[in-house]
């Protein structure tokens, strides 16, 4: 280990000459405030740098540079410049930035979210659209999905009256989800929260914190070739930790060979080996649990600050689904609760600043020079917020979307909470079956009051900043049944 801070303390006056050296030579980039000597631009970022950087577009326009340690950034922060990133030069913007802390190299090589767009995130890329998230497939797992949510109203009835942590019943609401699409079964119980079914929980919120602690190396690159604060080495562990479990029973399913509908079932049948079945389970279970938890919470926390909008959701599904438990062949019929979510979204992306591309090139971006290898961040948050493209921005107005066209799938850029070209989020179909889905049987199902006489004004709306944008503190609700028990 002492060899290692040697080289970086002799390596060090180097590096920051190059770098110097670098800056001269780049030319015609993005406007941008001006950087600092060796940290740059990081003490304008601070703990909210979707907040930050929207501030900073209003000085130096759609497009703008900084300099983040070392690292060199350009962020879009308009429809505009999200076009041009996303769409006109998708294809040599298309390269990734892997955080530090994850680059671990059996899980980036056989990645769908981190690696490059080679062949076998095309195979990868491909077995999704057509396999896992095709409309046959989705449809065939939609009474999957339904009896799932029933579990967690049964497990909420049981609560009622009582302070409920949002996030936590839904987090584990998904996980069964996915436990049943990928694997058939259950792999958390709500009735004992700390038991064996929550290791593999535990596992991912570990990779959540980690994920969402600051790395220096992000800003200073030559620490990262050492792993100076061991958050690499944590990351493999946990890693290593998840697959174990899945092994287990990916070994099982191959003894067995049965005749499951589920992810697994296709993905053996496809040829893939466990490295990359492990990989692109774990970023389905990763991307489509901690995200759509945190959506569904900041949506609930929005249906307490405005009992108008869960008034006129509830009287819809009264109009439209009756008595009857709200299912998702009913969702297509809700117009105001799609129009909700879309309004919840706008608000509250749930990845603010998309996750970070890389030019593959040096190429043109509204007549400015990207440089290759520059990383480009998109602002999804500040776009979401824009007073040049949304009336009364501010304000949680589902009526916006009544009449508009203007959807979530990667075509208007004014709402691109899931991204957009090729880096779209393979799983939204997936993803919106069931943010509609949990909301509606929520709404349904329940009326929610604060703790302790708190009145809605007093609750706090303030984010935390991280893979995915939570909200800070978590919401705390006293649900209250409006129906009988479900059996």
């Amino acid at each position: 280990m002492e060899i290692i801070y040697v080289v970086f303390i002799v390596s060090l006056p180097l590096y920051f000459f190059l770098f110097i050296l670098r800056d001269l030579c780049q030319k015609n980039l993005p406007p941008g405030p001006y950087p600092s000597p060796i940290i740059g631009n990081l003490l304008q970022v601070g703990n909210k740098p979707h907040v930050q950087f929207a501030k900073l577009a209003k000085t130096y326009g759609d497009l703008f540079t900084l300099k983040l340690g070392f690292q060199r950034v350009v962020v879009a922060s308009s429809p505009a410049a999200a076009i041009e990133v996303l769409k006109k030069h998708d294809k040599i913007l298309t390269g990734r930035y892997v955080f530090q802390s994850i680059r671990v190299k059996e899980h980036i090589e056989n990645s769908l979210v981190w690696s490059e767009c080679n062949e076998n995130w095309r195979l990868l890329r491909k077995i999704c659209r057509t396999e896992l998230f095709s409309h046959k497939m989705i449809e065939s797992q939609a009474h999957l999905r339904e009896a799932k949510v029933l579990d967690m109203v049964r497990f909420l009835q049981k609560k009622e009256g009582e302070v409920v942590k949002i996030v936590e019943v839904v987090f584990g609401t998904l996980f069964n989800i996915f436990g049943n699409l990928l694997f058939s079964k259950d792999v958390y119980d709500f009735e004992d929260p700390t038991g064996g079914k929550a290791e593999m929980k535990e596992h991912f919120w570990k990779l959540l914190e980690i994920g969402n602690a600051t790395n220096p190396a992000d800003y200073f690159p030559i620490m990262g070739k050492f792993d100076l604060f061991g958050q690499r080495r944590e990351v493999a562990s946990v890693i290593r930790q998840i697959y174990d479990v899945w092994g287990v029973m990916l070994k099982e399913r191959r003894r067995m060979k049965g005749n499951e509908n589920d992810f697994v079932s296709v993905l053996l049948s496809a040829g893939l080996d466990d490295l990359k079945i492990n990989a692109l389970l774990m970023e389905l279970f990763g991307a489509g649990t901690e995200t759509s938890a945190s959506t569904i919470e900041w949506a609930v926390a929005e249906l307490t600050k405005n009992p108008r909008v869960t008034f006129n959701i509830q009287s819809e599904l009264v109009n439209v689904v009756g008595e009857k438990t709200v299912k998702e062949s009913d969702i297509p019929h809700l117009p105001y609760l799609q129009a909700f979510v879309k309004e919840t979204l706008r608000l509250h992306p749930p990845t603010p600043l998309l996750l970070p591309r890389r030019a593959l090139e040096t190429c043109k971006v509204m007549n400015y020079t990207i440089p290759k290898d520059c990383q480009i961040m998109v602002n999804a948050w500040a776009i979401g917020r824009d007073p040049k493209t949304w009336d009364d921005p501010l304000t949680f107005k589902p009526e916006r979307f009544m009449n508009s066209s203007v959807d979530y799938r990667g075509s208007d850029f004014e709402l691109i909470p899931f991204g957009g070209g090729r880096r779209i989020c393979p799983g939204l179909p997936l993803a919106s079956r069931f943010l509609n889905l949990i909301l509606a049987t929520l709404i349904q199902n329940f009326d929610w009051s604060l703790p302790q006489g708190m009145t809605a004004n007093e609750l706090s709306m303030d984010e935390k900043f991280g893979l995915a944008l939570q909200k800070d503190p978590p919401l705390l609700i006293v649900p209250k049944s409006r129906t009988t028990s479900i059996n």
